[in-house]
């Protein structure tokens, strides 16, 4: 029997100025029960950064996710 490995990456999508704020992406990281070591912000800004666990990037950046791996591929 093949047993999968499942994970889990939050992603919030934000619109406007404060794509920075988030406290229910922040309140689910906060639970150690789950497992979460990062998260993704994708938004209208064109930067891309991260602050503590969450990564902040462009929306247009959705294309390399890989749904195989589960992590980002490089771009």
């Amino acid at each position: 029997m093949v047993h999968a490995h499942l994970s889990t990456m939050p992603i919030e999508v934000k619109s406007g100025k404060s794509y920075t704020v988030h406290s229910a992406l922040d309140k689910f990281l906060e639970i150690k029960d789950y497992h979460i070591n990062c998260a993704y912000v994708l938004s209208n800004e064109n930067l891309v950064f991260t602050d503590g666990a969450i990564t902040y990037m462009p929306i247009y950046n959705i294309m390399f996710f890989q749904p195989e791996s589960g992590v980002i591929g490089k771009w």
